[in-house]
């Protein structure tokens, strides 16, 4: 509207020159008499009075001066609108011109000067222009002929003031180049004009180049500055501009910008008070437009772009304004790919917004009246989330909305459809919603429940009539939820439907109402005669009544026959608390109902169960009621089981709480009743009654604790008569003469706690037991305190920045159960500097100075720096803290420390010195010893290079620093270095994945945060190294053909519960620990794998194993080759018969990632004697031997998996010549006769016979005989094993034959291994039988290992000659030295086989030749 009227100024403008012209033309034809003053008079007064008369208003001419022929100057011409105000005011002009153009009836002005010129411009009330009536004047006599034609060569207006309303542009100084031609009529035509107004006012300027004419006015090069910044650059077009009905305008904005200073400086040089730019406006910084304007008033075209410091704004539309200012219509696209919304708003929820909209409206004077919107936003952010995929399709009318709004995004699926409508007396909305796959933590609309997602139909449909003031109370319709669906992780909940009915009538001339809830969780009712606006009312009248003192009467009266009943039932209400992860549980069925029957309340509760993770409250109840109308009564009855980890809960068990309060006229009383019936008694009966009163117009609480009993675990504990009170006015609590005491103990209080200063509470302790305490609160896991506390404290300023004066004594002090001595304490108050002072010793009872603290507290900045010293100070204490790590901590502590904070950050710094202090690590076993310093800083906990000692005094280095954010965000960078160190020493444990004592030398690097934990190892094991597998820890046993093996149990068994089995240690939710241990075993370690009571193996050799775990996952892998030097491999046969085979070097056990499958390929042998007559017969023997016996190998060799292995089995005649071992290959020619044949020399310590060779006579006692030997060997090893691990042996006894041949052999083997590098074995035995000359046998062979690895060693030995073997000489002896080395070639003899075995007793023979006899 206001370019309308700018227009409508031009046009005055115009038309004012029009008669300004005509003025001059009336001057210039009297110019004769124009010298006469008379004549000036009457000339001026004629002109005047017409022009007066037409226009009727007042015009008014001062004076001329006509100089001869071309000059002439005109003063004072003032003109007025028909309201009597000015409107057009000129102090001069000066006109030039030549004369001798009138006679071709031209004028042809040189120049024209306007002096001053003032237009004033306002819009009246009816909405039009004071000028307008003189544009309806010209428009009215536009066909009236003009007999000059008129030219002006240079116009400049000088000073010039132009008002519009309450705008005014001062001081513009104008320079025109206007020449104008006017031919038969009024046309007015520019051929060029440069206009250039400075307004001094303003510090503005503006420039433009004009030419046209009536019929159209270009405008080009337009540039308007304000302050030197550039506001506007661009072209305009201007078509028919005096004629409003085919007014047409084209504007080509090439620039035009805007921002809040140049708006406010505006403002200001204006002299425009009051008047702020919207907020919105002023968060766009600046507006910066380009674009093109066409049309006509009514009916313009936009198509530009809006560019701001929030985003860019295109707009492509049809802009309709009605002629009369009293409406417009809009039709286009307005479309965005990114505005800040949010800031725009101040909003800081919402962020940026895309959308492209077709907008089709119109609006009159006061709204909107039509609105048709189809809009797709692209993004929008809320809450730090981009929703996309948003569509909008509207209509709005006056009394009507309709339309969809849908969203289709990853985390929430949603369609609207709706209609709304209303009028003066009806309103109805009805709404169908479909929501799916709606997940409020990935929208970030709650931190809680990640993983929830829901789903749901829902139809609304409500309908009332009235006032604004009636439409609730004539409320109908329903609102229907159904299959409502919840999704969290494992949980799922699904209600088929809830319905909420809502129904309004007049029954009986009175408002009834009745809601009714109907679901699978609850069913409720509301319903009576009431009216919903009437229950505020109510609520205020029944407050008042018992507690006038709180609310001021109400001015209405209270509602007559108002009825209201309701109930409700709950039901599986656990599966909401589950799916939801509330914390709680609701497993019984809740109810509540009650009633308002005018003024009789009454509401009853039940709940039969509620469960927390840290409590369990069963049967509450709850009622309130007024039926003496005297008194208001609640009651409240729980009983409270706390689960046994509390530690409230061995205090006080299950407490039986009831609760009575009556409330009349405002006081209020309170009786609790306390007791449980469990063992330790827990009971009390506390009465406390209240007064509300006024103190400075505002509530005053007056509290009296009447003489109270409690027994709180066994204990008495009397509350004397206390006073409270509590003013609102001054925010203070006065405490009269507050006391507990019990036999021993005692607490007293008195005084104020408020804010002022000067305010103080003083507190007296006597023999108070901390401990005692704390043992009720969950502060009894973090601390213990031992010892009785004595003193005294006056507490300032209690509501505000506490400041504390006191002393206390500690006799005989302890902290978490370790004594430390004497403690005297005291806090004094330093009011110079507003601080606390804090001072405290620890005395022992050598009356030494074990701790020192010194420092202040300054409580109105939230600080405190306290110095602590320790002089020989106890270290077990810590021991309540760090058991789960370290345990049992011994030793002083010596040191300087500086603790200090501000708010939430806390910094130490200095030193402490641990001297002779020793700590055990229970997951290893294993005490340490030092005497070292730990640093403090700032920002982290350092150890520099710490030297450690086990309990052998073999050391290791300890170095690196734990890092912290006052104490959060923990990070840790940790070295520790060990040479030959003991690193583990578990006992032995049936239980236990692995036990035993390990010596190692290598490098841990422990480094990460409290979240993720790495551990990395890299060590080798050292001598005295006695390492213990347990796979029969995690299995369960199956019983295979001949051998008992185990299988590996399904159960998951993590790392922390193997190296400590008896108690289970959880790791820290969501934290992640990996573990990595690379180590190079060594021959000086020994090495048991066992898998059962007796079973395993046993063995020592080299290799390079690589242990990985990972939490909270529970992976242990396990990799890497261990190759056997030497060693046993031990199994039971059912239990009786128990045989050692003795492991060749090369054997080896593989691990690939599961460590309880390990791949075996071992070869062992178990050597006896045994008689070759059982096998050949009697005869044959004799003609080869006058020996009984012969020494015998069973060779075992086990392949692939542990728990599925490959078994082929062989025997060997060590000692024998190749004919015997091939007559006896010969006779076991078969695999069944070979297993037969194994059976009975691991049993029986001899051959099977043969059915067809077999005596009957000697063979069950035989047998008998060799079974008994077998299970004494066992069980002396047995016992051996108990008191040494360095010595076996075993026994063996036989006899054959009868008669002359009849013989007994009796025998004993042995293996002594007293220091890792010396192995002994041997057998030494008895013979007879009459064809012997050799009663007495032995063997004995020594081996000495001269390196660490048993690569280089010394071996000798003696050998008993047998028969069989073609030697003269009784013995045989050697010494050498043997060199060994592994190498990567597959290895592929197998010893089930004749060829096999008489290779390996070749290569036997080949060895025993090399050493010296």
């Amino acid at each position: 509207m206001r370019s309308f009227y700018f227009i409508e100024v031009r046009k005055a403008l115009i038309v004012i020159g029009i008669v300004l012209g005509s003025i001059m033309l009336l001057m210039g034809g009297v110019v004769g008499l124009l010298h006469l003053k008379g004549v000036q008079t009457y000339v001026i007064s004629k002109v005047t009075n017409k022009l007066s008369k037409e226009w009727q208003t007042d015009v008014r001419i001062a004076q001329f001066h006509y100089r001869p022929l071309s000059h002439l100057i005109v003063d004072s011409i003032y003109l007025s609108d028909q309201q009597k105000d000015t409107l057009a005011y000129i102090e001069q002009i000066d006109l030039r011109f030549n004369p001798l153009a009138l006679e071709d009836l031209q004028l042809d002005i040189e120049q024209l000067v306007l002096k001053k010129p003032y237009i004033n411009i306002q819009t009246l009330p009816d909405s039009s222009l004071n000028c307008k009536f003189i544009l309806d004047l010209f428009q009215k006599d536009s066909s009236r002929e003009f007999p000059l034609q008129v030219h002006v060569g240079n116009l400049q207006l000088h000073q010039t003031r132009l008002r519009y309303n309450d705008i005014l542009a001062d001081q513009l100084d104008l320079a025109l180049t206007l020449p104008i031609f006017s031919k038969d009529s009024l046309d007015i035509h520019i051929e060029s004009m440069h206009l250039r107004a400075q307004m001094d006012q303003l510090d503005a300027t503006f420039e433009a180049n004009l030419h046209g004419g009536l019929d159209s006015i270009f405008a080009d090069s337009i540039q308007l500055n304000f302050k030197g910044d550039r506001l506007f650059n661009g072209n305009v077009a201007i078509y028919h501009p005096i004629q409003l009905d085919s007014f047409y305008i084209h504007a080509n904005c090439k620039h035009l910008y805007f921002d809040e200073v140049l708006y406010q400086d505006l403002l200001t040089q204006l002299d425009i008070k009051g008047i702020a730019l919207p907020i919105p406006l002023r968060n766009l910084k600046h507006i910066h437009y380009v674009g093109d304007i066409d049309g006509r008033l009514e009916d313009m075209q936009l198509h530009g772009a809006f560019t701001t410091a929030l985003g860019t704004m295109r707009v492509n539309g049809l802009m309709q304004i009605d002629t009369t200012l009293q409406g417009a219509n809009f039709k286009g696209y307005v479309s965005t790919k990114g505005f800040q919304i949010g800031k725009l708003l101040n909003q800081k929820d919402l962020g940026n917004i895309a959308f492209d909209a077709h907008i089709d409206g119109s609006i009159d004077s006061t709204q909107f009246t039509h609105c048709i919107a189809e809009a797709t936003i692209k993004q929008l952010d809320y809450l730090g989330y981009t929703y996309q995929n948003i569509h909008l399709d509207g209509e709005w009318n006056i009394n009507e909305i309709s339309g969809t709004l849908s969203i289709h995004d990853d985390n929430i699926k949603l369609n609207i459809n709706g209609l709304a409508d209303w009028d003066q007396e009806d309103t109805r909305i009805d709404l169908e919603i479909e929501l799916d796959d709606f997940s409020p933590a990935a929208l970030h609309l709650t931190e809680k429940n990640p993983n929830l997602c829901i789903g749901a139909t829902t139809y609304i449909s409500l309908y009332t009539s009235g006032t604004p003031q009636q439409m609730l109370d004539n409320l109908n319709g329903y609102v229907i939820i159904d299959s409502l669906q919840l999704a969290n992780t494992d949980q799922t909940c699904t209600i088929e439907q809830i319905k909420l009915l809502i129904d309004s009538e007049i029954r009986d001339k009175s408002p009834y109402h009745q809601v009714r809830l109907q679901s699978d969780l609850v069913t409720g009712n509301l319903s009576g005669t009431f009216t919903y606006a009437a229950l505020p009312t109510i609520a205020q009248h029944i407050t008042y009544k018992y507690l006038p003192i709180l609310i001021d009467k109400p001015k209405t009266k209270y509602p007559k026959n108002t009825n209201l009943d309701f109930y409700a039932y709950f039901r599986q209400l656990d599966q909401i608390t589950k799916v939801l992860n509330l914390g709680i549980d609701i497993p019984s069925y809740p109810t509540i109902k009650g009633h308002l029957h005018n003024q009789d309340v009454q509401i009853q509760a039940v709940v039969p169960s509620i469960k927390t993770s840290k409590t369990q409250i069963n049967d509450i109840t709850f009622a309130l009621h007024n039926i003496n109308d005297e008194k208001l009564n609640l009651s409240m009855y729980m009983l409270t089981h706390l689960p046994q980890d509390n530690p409230t809960a061995a205090k006080l068990g299950d407490i039986k709480t009831t609760f009575n309060v009556s409330v009349e006229n405002n006081n209020i009383d309170l009786n609790i009743l306390l007791g449980n019936t469990d063992s330790v008694r827990n009971e009390g009966n506390i009465n406390i009654s209240s007064k509300i009163t006024h103190y400075l117009n505002q509530p005053k609480l007056d509290i009296q604790i009447r003489p109270t009993h409690i027994i709180l675990n066994d204990s008495a504990w009397t509350i004397s008569p206390t006073n409270l009170t509590y003013t609102h006015a001054t925010n203070s609590l006065d405490i009269h003469h507050l006391q507990l005491e019990t036999a021993y103990q005692s607490i007293k209080a008195n005084g104020r706690a408020s804010k002022e200063k000067s305010d103080s509470i003083n507190v007296q302790l006597n023999n108070i037991n901390l401990n005692y305490l704390l043992s009720y609160t969950e502060a009894n896991k973090a601390i213990s305190i031992q010892g009785p506390v004595t003193g005294n404290a006056t507490i300032y300023s209690v509501f505000s920045d506490v400041m504390l004066e006191a002393h206390a004594n500690i006799p005989k002090g302890g902290l978490n159960g370790v004594y430390l001595g004497d403690v005297v304490a005291q806090a004094r108050l330093d009011r110079e500097n507003n601080s606390i002072i804090i001072e405290g010793e620890i005395t022992d009872s050598t009356n030494h100075v074990v701790a020192n603290v010194l420092g202040t507290v300054i409580p109105a900045q939230k600080s405190w720096n306290l110095d602590i010293s320790c002089d020989s100070i106890d270290i077990n204490f810590i021991d309540f803290w760090t058991k789960t790590i370290v345990k049992d901590p011994t030793g002083r502590a010596f040191g300087h420390v500086r603790v200090g904070g501000k708010e939430r950050d806390v910094w130490v710094t200095g030193a402490a010195l641990a001297k002779n202090a020793h700590i055990t690590i229970p997951q290893i076993g294993v005490t340490y010893g030092f005497t070292d310093s730990v640093y403090l800083d700032s920002t982290a906990i350092r150890f520099p290079d710490i030297e450690v000692y086990d309990q052998y005094g073999n050391p290791g280095t300890f170095t690196g620093a734990v890092y912290h954010n006052n104490f959060l965000d923990i990070r840790f960078d940790l070295w520790a270095q060990a040479n030959n160190l003991l690193v583990m020493d578990l006992p032995a444990d049936q239980q236990a994945l692995f036990y035993g004592k390990v010596f190692g030398t290598g490098d841990v690097h422990i480094h990460g945060n409290e979240m993720d934990c790495k551990i990395d190892v890299n060590a080798r094991t050292e001598a005295n190294t006695k390492f213990y597998l347990n796979i029969n820890s995690a299995s369960r046993a199956t019983q295979s053909n001949f051998i008992h093996f185990v299988q590996p149990d399904t159960t998951s068994y993590g790392l922390l519960s193997l190296l400590k089995p008896k108690k289970t240690v959880s790791p820290v939710a969501q934290s992640k620990l990996r573990l990595s241990l690379q180590g190079e075993v060594t021959p000086q370690a020994e090495i048991n794998i066992r898998l059962g009571a007796e079973d395993g193996i046993r063995g020592k050799g080299e290799g390079n194993l690589k242990l990985i775990y990972e939490s909270p996952s529970e992976n242990v892998q396990m990799q890497g080759s261990y190759t056997l030097q030497s060693g046993l491999f031990s199994f039971s046969l059912g239990n009786i018969v128990r045989r050692n085979f003795t492991i060749r070097e090369g054997s080896r056990i593989t691990w690939d990632n599961d460590p309880l499958t390990p791949t075996l390929d071992i070869t062992g042998y178990y050597h006896t004697t045994a008689s070759l007559r059982d096998l050949f017969g009697s005869e044959s023997a004799q003609i080869a031997t006058n020996r009984t016996s012969v020494p015998v190998n069973c060779v075992l060799n086990m392949t692939d998996q542990l728990f599925n292995p490959i078994l082929k089995f062989a025997i060997e005649l060590p000692q024998s010549d190749e004919s015997v071992q091939s007559q006896v290959n010969s006779m076991i020619n078969t695999e069944e006769m070979l297993m037969r044949q194994i059976i009975y020399l691991l049993v029986f310590n001899r051959f099977y016979t043969p059915e067809y060779l077999q005596n009957t006579q000697n063979v069950g006692l035989n047998e008998t005989y060799s079974l008994l030997s077998s299970t004494l060997t066992g069980q002396i090893n047995s016992w051996l094993s108990k008191l040494t691990d360095v010595f076996t042996m075993g026994f063996n006894f036989r006899t054959d034959g009868e008669g002359e041949t009849a013989s007994q052999e009796y025998e004993a083997n042995f293996q002594i291994h007293p220091i890792n590098q010396l192995i002994i074995n041997g057998n030494f035995g008895y013979r007879y039988n009459d064809l012997s000359n050799r009663p007495f046998f032995g063997d004995l062979d020594v081996e000495y290992l001269l390196t660490k690895n048993g690569k280089v060693r010394v071996k000798a030995y003696t050998h008993t000659v047998d028969k069989y073997s073609l030697r003269q000489a009784n013995t045989v002896q050697g010494i050498g030295f043997v060199f060994k080395h592994d190498f990567n070639w597959k290895r592929t003899n197998k010893y089930s086989t004749k060829e096999s075995n008489t290779k390996r007793n070749k290569e036997k023979k080949n060895s025993h030749k090399a050493n010296k006899e």
